[in-house]
């Protein structure tokens, strides 16, 4: 047997294995593309407005905590510059 001989059918057959596992992936992905891609799609675009909401109700909640903090904290003040004028 020779060394170069093997090598180069082990070579072959990766190779043609190689071939037949692309043409297998290639036969298959126009099916693939119609139906799972248009699906993955509208996940996506799901996903992307439900992460829109979020975001929105997020800041909306984050400026209404705000307002709260500094309308205390006003409060807070005023009345301490009311007590001690009072005394």
């Amino acid at each position: 047997m020779d060394l170069p001989t093997n090598f180069e059918q082990a070579l072959n057959q990766v190779s043609e294995m190689q071939r037949q596992l692309f043409k297998g992936f290639t036969a298959a992905l126009p099916s693939w593309q119609t139906s799972d891609t248009q699906k993955m799609h509208e996940s996506f675009d799901k996903a992307l407005k439900f992460q829109e909401k979020v975001v929105a109700s997020s800041l909306e909640i984050q400026t209404l905590s705000a307002r709260l903090a500094i309308e205390s904290q006003k409060q807070l003040w005023q009345n301490y510059f009311n007590m001690l004028q009072n005394k």
